[in-house]
Order: structure tokens, then C-alpha cells, then sequence
């Protein structure tokens, strides 16, 4: 009988064969492949090197010449910094790194990592159930970076009690001295079904104010500018040319599929997402009844869409765009007419854009756009 992780593996790739000519009937290519959601660093690098088999075997990979041309692990084993036609990512928790595991990493044919280190103050880790220490985290991103990988990506959190404004300038500096190709840094949400939401409602877990979110925040956008990183997305920065390009397709409404229990994917005029449960879709695979929910995208959602991801994006909103692709109403124009006034939004050479220092509180600035 199958452990979880060999049952998983099996189904995940049966689901890849399933849908690969819904897939390449759109006329796309495979430029980025995306392992995360959850923890994928728990299976072996022999089970991900089967999975990009199959995506490499069945998925048009573009340049190559159509499913099964070329080798999509051959091509990157081992030379994760001479690749430059696919971006191929896996996200890591520190305590799952060993020199082992790095060298199957590479030979499956990872060329870029998303290593979860949150924080560098070890209290705080534990505080978030993380089973890494901070002088374990340093190891594991000296360990990636000593076996080949130079495309590393970390992840910080900020904006909760407990931490002041000197340690998440310690948090920034010590990530400046790693010098990752690119850090994501995320404000801590209380999200109702989680345990912190729980101690929140009972009053055991304070937020932490606004007004001090916003001067971490800024602190973050200072620091990382003058550490010469570029900020390309609100919670985004990155070395020069680094940016996620996994992640940039998700912001300019670039078809994605996505595999496994709850992922999500979006042909273009379709979002469709998988069931939660992992025995649920593991039975349902088996079975091949498919596991997937799906709707349609209306013009009016597909607009504000349009409008929220352009508009955390530093590069802005095209403004020839919107009159191309939709049918504007005259209330669109007159909330930006008022928003360009206050200084939330600024116009300059057909982009619509907000101001660096109204990130922080971009999502109020973004829905006063939406259509109702």
C-alpha cells in the first residue's frame, strides 16, 4: 500500500496527464512552474523530478517545440544559472535543507528558491509555530547558495504585536547581508479559522496599530531601496531584473493551471480551483471524476480584477488598455479625476500608478475604482 506522500505524487501527476491538452489547446507555453502551498519541500527531490517528467513529457515547453521536445529536467540538472528560458521554483522551509537534498534539487531541475524565514528573532518564530531557528535559516540560505542556486527568494512578516521597530530593522538588515535575489515581505492578516483569529477574538493577541505597520512598512521600502533592491509590487522587491516571474503572471492576467488539492487556475475567461481535502481529490483522481470548481469571470469582475492587480503593481495601469479591452462608465473616470486630486493616483506618460508612499494603504485607494 502507497504512504500519503507516494499516493499524493501519483495523483498529482495523473491530474497533470488529465488536463495537459486542456492546456496546450490554448496555444501557451510553460515558461514557470510554481511549487508551493503548503510544504512541498517534504517530498524527495526524486518525487518532484517525476513531476517535472511529466510536465516536460506532455506540456508544450515553448522554444523546444511542443510537449516532448526536449527535456525540461535535462535541460536545467545542474546548471540552475545558465537557464534563462524557464523559471522553475521551489518553496523551502529552512529545516528542510541539507547538502543532499540541494544537489536533488538541482539535478531534478530547480533553478530558484522561496525560502520561508519570516523572521530572524528566534522568539518570534517560535511565537509563529515555525520548527526553524534563525541561526538555522541563515545556514539553510548559505547551504542553497553554496550548491548553485543564485535565485533565492525570502519571505518576512511584519505589522504584528511584539515586534517593534528596531527588530524589523535588525529582521531587514540581517536579510540585506544574505543578499537574496529577491525578498516578499507580507503584513501579518488575522484570517478567520486560524488559531491566532481565535486568540484575537479572545482578546489574548492585540493587533498591532496601523500607524506602526505603516512606519515598518516604510522602514522596508527605505532600507531595501538604499540596499539597492527595486520594489516592483507592494509586498515584491528585488535585485535588478530578478523579479518573480511566476508571480508577474498572476498580476498581467497570464493563463495558469494549477495542480493538487486547492489550487487554482485561470485560462483567460475561466477561474476554476480543485477541492481542499486531500483525500478527497486523491479519491477523486483515482476514480477520474475530476475535483474541480469552476465560474465564469464576468466583464465587470475581470475589470476590477484588471484594476487591483495593476494597480499593486509599481508599473501601474495602462491607460489605452482599459479603453481598449473595456467599457469604461463615466464613474470610473470621475473617482480617478478625484483620487488623481488628492494624490492618491498619479498620471504620467498613459500609466496610472500609486505613489510609493500610499502602498501601505493602496487597497482603500483601489476600491474606490471598483465598479459596483
Amino acid at each position: 500500500m502507497l504512504g500519503k506522500r507516494e499516493s499524493f505524487t501519483k495523483a498529482l501527476i495523473t491530474e497533470i496527464g488529465q488536463r495537459a491538452n486542456d492546456f496546450n489547446k490554448l496555444g501557451a507555453a510553460v515558461t514557470t512552474i510554481y511549487f508551493g502551498g503548503g510544504t512541498p519541500s517534504l517530498l524527495p527531490p526524486a518525487a518532484l523530478h517525476s513531476i517535472l517528467h511529466a510536465i516536460s513529457a506532455q506540456y508544450n515547453l515553448g522554444a523546444a517545440g511542443g510537449p516532448g521536445a526536449g527535456n525540461l529536467a535535462g535541460n536545467l540538472a545542474g546548471n540552475p544559472a545558465q537557464n534563462s528560458d524557464r523559471e522553475v521554483t521551489l518553496e523551502v522551509n529552512p529545516d528542510d535543507i541539507s547538502e543532499q537534498y540541494l544537489q536533488g534539487l538541482l539535478q531534478a531541475g530547480f533553478n530558484r528558491m522561496s525560502m520561508g524565514i519570516q523572521s530572524f528573532h528566534d522568539d518570534h518564530l517560535k511565537w509563529m509555530n515555525r520548527r526553524h531557528s534563525a541561526a538555522e535559516a541563515v545556514k539553510a540560505f548559505n547551504l542553497s547558495r553554496a550548491a548553485g542556486f543564485d535565485n533565492i527568494s525570502i519571505d518576512l512578516i511584519f505589522g504584528f504585536e511584539g515586534l517593534s521597530l528596531q527588530m524589523w530593522r535588525e529582521n531587514l538588515s540581517r536579510a540585506i547581508e544574505l543578499s537574496p535575489e529577491h525578498i516578499s515581505a507580507y503584513q501579518l492578516s488575522l484570517e478567520p479559522g486560524t488559531k491566532l483569529y481565535s486568540s484575537y477574538k479572545k482578546g489574548e493577541y492585540l493587533q498591532l496599530k496601523e500607524s506602526l505597520s505603516y512606519k515598518q512598512y516604510s522602514l522596508l521600502q527605505e532600507m531595501l531601496s538604499r540596499a539597492g533592491y527595486v520594489q516592483y509590487e507592494i509586498s515584491s522587491f528585488c535585485k535588478p531584473g530578478r523579479e518573480s516571474r511566476h508571480n508577474s503572471s498572476y498580476w498581467n492576467f497570464t493563463p495558469y493551471f494549477g495542480f493538487g488539492p486547492s489550487a487554482h487556475s485561470f485560462d483567460g475567461r475561466r477561474r476554476f480551483w480543485n477541492v481542499s481535502s486531500l483525500n478527497t481529490y486523491l479519491k477523486a483522481i483515482e476514480q477520474g471524476t475530476g475535483c474541480s470548481r469552476e465560474e465564469i469571470i464576468s466583464p465587470k469582475d475581470r475589470f476590477n480584477e484588471y484594476i487591483m492587480l495593476s494597480l499593486r503593481q509599481i508599473a501601474g495601469m495602462d491607460v489605452s488598455f482599459i479603453n481598449s479591452e473595456f467599457e469604461v462608465p463615466d464613474e470610473f473616470y470621475k473617482s480617478l479625476a478625484l483620487l488623481i486630486k488628492r494624490g492618491d493616483i498619479i498620471e504620467k506618460r498613459g500609466k496610472l500608478r500609486v505613489p510609493p508612499e500610499k502602498l501601505f494603504i493602496s487597497d482603500g485607494i483601489i476600491r474606490e475604482l471598483f465598479l459596483n
